[in-house]
């Protein structure tokens, strides 16, 4: 059976009288996680949530939420062309479009852009995985779930913190520092800079390592978390810069770095990010509060397309609100709110007619506009058995612009618009068989709205495609033992999708529309154990059959959902005090197509990760590291007229940390 959890945690040992355990012992802390956007602890949970924290990434060396797939199993990340179109898939719902992803990544509760999710983890408190449709509570684009990255307050006192790591050809850098509290307030600044030196050559050119990027960003926060009034609030302000030359391809015959295709130009990328958000929390009684959210982000991208010599100019931005109001007792827990957004995108062709090929049409504007109004709750009606229900009711607007190729020689205009309707309802029930073990069912829905191709490319493109729906029924068990040395969970699910939505037509020039049906059948595990008190091991993954139930594709595999995913993890904390920390991961990837037709195939793939820590007694910890130690080579996309694109090579360098 293949099992899965997020790496545990050192801590403290719970004991009848809060006395201080011995040295060595580690435990497996119970986690509190806002999945349900209020605080419960991931136990508590009526659903299947995998946590990771700070610590979990910083022993990892897990930098940028795109490699958030080497530690949950149950996520597969794939940078589809680049690091740009990132995609994820979760419980085998994937995302052939662009711009609309089936998972969503929320940072501090802001949906993010989709050209934004491959970004910087900077000063992550934890990140929690909540898998399956998250409609009701989270709404647009959380089909197969949501991604949650909460970063750290500060402290009371001032502290700094960097991060270093340095590998053959590049390095990854970060750095922060906090004032500490004075009357309840703080000020918060970090930066963070990484340079891949690339892994690629072009022997037409005579050129090496030609995929080479760099990665620059920095963000400044103030708090108020005043201990004598019920109220916090914070201000960020961020900034992000991508720019790398990667977009190249190999040949789909014979997979080698050493041979990239040719190109008409040097492929280049330039995006930058901007954001800004307010969120505030205020105490109205014990048991109420009120929790408002505003924030704006803004997404530019040049891109030259270096297969066609072709340019391109992206921008995104999204505006964005959200107000609720939260109710805490005993028994009850319950959530209302409302929350609406504006998006903006605008795509363009510069060298459209005048290159090799076409990119997309010349031009196309669209905005969407969302308001939605929904409610969650948790009720313990007897003491062993709980109810949760909640449900989303959106309304969605889609405005679109597109220039089109007439007669020859001329372009058109066409004007569309688009309304929407989603309701998506959820329930569960879970029972408390006793302390340690917890059985749960439930039934949810999410949606992908419909709307209009980003980038269209013919008339086609000017009628609107239907809203993608997915109806999931799962159900399972979790186990916390009292020690704090074992834990355990296990779900099983069926989830009907209606709708979905794809491409079809030549590359550069697809349509995007409405494929068919589809059903995702699968089994996640999750297992952690402590053995000897200082050893800790972790074995999981899932199982998965996503297929094409109707429609052109019927009976096909869904693109991107491979059939099932392992990882083994061994973390051992040697010496008196836990200073030595060795680790190992093996992470192995089952087979999955790139198209829907399944002519585009990666079989299954292993990759081995180990690292080597040492603690100081001064806040620092020092190490060595290596990711894919065995030059494991695989595709992550693949597109039938421009060739495939591969995984991350072997990296071997040295890692320091350090917090004062």
């Amino acid at each position: 059976m293949l099992l899965t959890m997020a790496p545990p945690t050192m801590a403290e040992e719970a004991t009848a009288d809060n006395a201080e355990p011995s040295a060595g012992v580690i435990t497996l802390d119970l986690l509190t996680v806002t999945a349900n956007k209020r605080r419960q602890t991931e136990f508590d949970v009526a659903g299947a949530v995998s946590v990771a924290t700070g610590d979990d990434l910083e022993r990892d060396g897990i930098t940028q939420t795109d490699r958030l797939d080497a530690v949950f199993p149950e996520l597969q990340s794939m940078g589809r062309s680049s690091r740009v179109y990132n995609n994820f898939t979760l419980r085998g719902l994937s995302s052939a479009d662009f711009y609309g992803p089936a998972v969503g990544l929320n940072v501090d509760g802001v949906p993010q852009l989709p050209h934004t999710y491959a970004q910087s983890l900077r000063n992550a408190e934890r990140v929690e995985l909540v898998k399956g449709p998250q409609g009701a509570v989270y709404g647009r684009g959380a089909l197969g779930g949501v991604i949650n990255v909460e970063t750290a307050l500060p402290g009371e006192e001032p502290e700094a913190w960097t991060d270093l790591q340095v590998f053959g050809g590049g390095h990854r850098a970060s750095a922060g520092a906090s004032s500490g509290q004075w009357r309840g307030w703080a000020i918060q600044g970090m930066a963070n800079d990484a340079v891949a030196g690339g892994s690629l050559d072009d022997p037409l050119r005579g050129l090496k390592n030609v995929d080479e990027s760099r990665d620059t960003g920095g963000r400044v926060s103030l708090h108020y978390l005043p201990s004598e009034v019920p109220l916090q609030a914070r201000l960020k302000l961020g900034t992000q810069r991508y720019r790398s030359e990667e977009e190249y391809y190999v040949p789909l015959d014979t997979l080698s770095r050493k041979r990239v295709n040719p190109v008409v130009e040097t492929p280049k990328l330039n995006r930058r990010i901007d954001d800004v958000s307010l969120d505030a929390t205020y105490d109205l009684t014990d048991k109420w509060s009120i929790t408002g959210l505003v924030s704006y982000q803004r997404m530019d991208l040049d891109r030259t397309f270096g297969t066609y010599g072709i340019d391109t100019k992206e921008f995104q931005d999204s505006l964005y609100g959200e107000l609720r109001a939260a109710y805490e007792s005993e028994s009850t827990s319950l959530l209302f709110g409302y929350n609406g957004q504006k998006q903006h995108y605008k795509y363009e062709d510069l060298d459209y007619g005048s290159g090799v090929g076409d990119m997309g049409g010349p031009m196309s504007d669209n905005t969407m506009v969302t308001h939605a109004v929904f409610t969650d709750g948790t009720y313990r009606f007897l003491p062993h058995w709980e109810l949760s229900a909640g449900a989303r009711v959106a309304w969605e607007k889609a405005e679109s612009l597109m220039t089109i190729p007439g007669a020859p020689g001329s372009n058109v205009d066409h004007k569309n618009d688009a309304t929407f309707w989603a309701v998506t309802p959820h329930a569960a029930l879970a029972y408390l068989l006793t302390d340690e073990h917890r059985l749960w069912a439930g039934v949810g829905r999410g949606y992908k709205p419909g709307g209009f191709n980003k980038a269209g490319t013919s008339s086609l493109d000017t009628a609107a495609y239907d809203s993608e729906t997915a109806l999931s029924v799962e159900g399972g068990w979790k186990y916390r033992s009292t020690t704090g040395t074992r834990r355990a969970e296990v779900t099983l699910y069926d989830i009907e999708s209606q709708n979905v939505q794809g491409y079809s037509g030549p590359a550069g020039l697809e349509t995007l529309g409405n494929m068919g049906d589809a059903r995702s059948l699968g089994i996640e595990v999750n297992t952690a154990f402590v053995v000897f008190e200082d050893h800790e091991i972790s074995l999981g993954g899932m199982a998965n059959r996503s297929s094409f139930t109707d429609g052109p594709y019927k009976g096909n595999t869904v693109p991107y959902a491979p059939a099932y995913s392992f990882r083994a993890s061994w973390t051992s904390y040697l010496g008196n005090r836990g200073q030595w920390q060795p680790s190992a991961t093996v992470r192995h990837v089952g087979e999955h197509y790139f198209d829907t037709d399944n002519t585009l195939r990666q079989g299954s793939y292993t990759v081995l990760d180990a690292s080597l820590n040492y603690e100081t007694d001064f806040g620092v910890t020092v190490g060595v590291y290596g990711n894919n130690l065995t030059d494991t080579l695989y595709q992550v996309y693949a597109n039938r007229s421009v060739g495939a694109q591969l995984g991350a090579p072997r990296e071997v360098g040295l890692h320091l940390t350090a917090r004062f």
